[in-house]
This record gives structure tokens, sequence and C-alpha cells, in this order.
């Protein structure tokens, strides 16, 4: 990639970047709230 740049390029990448980290992070707290329910469900099998 060159120094100079088309500003829509750049655009495009920031928000392609901004995009992927989001989806990570959605990602991450979905599955921490999984395995929080599945331990929860796991604790309530286990006193019957």
């Amino acid at each position: 990639m060159g120094f100079l740049h088309c500003p829509i390029c750049v655009v495009l990448a920031f928000v392609s970047v901004f995009m992927g980290v989001t989806r990570s992070y959605m990602f991450f707290i979905l599955f921490r709230e999984f395995v929080r329910e599945e331990s929860n469900f796991k604790l309530k099998f286990s006193f019957y």
C-alpha cells in the first residue's frame, strides 16, 4: 500500500476493523453469559 490512499479505502478499512472488533467483543460477551448459565445449571442439578 502506498502512503497516499483514497479516503474511501481508508474509511472502509477503519469500518471493517471496527466491525471486526465489535463482533469479537459481542461473541466474547455471549460466550461468557453461556458459560455462566451452564455453570448455574450444573449447580442447580447438583442440588437434586
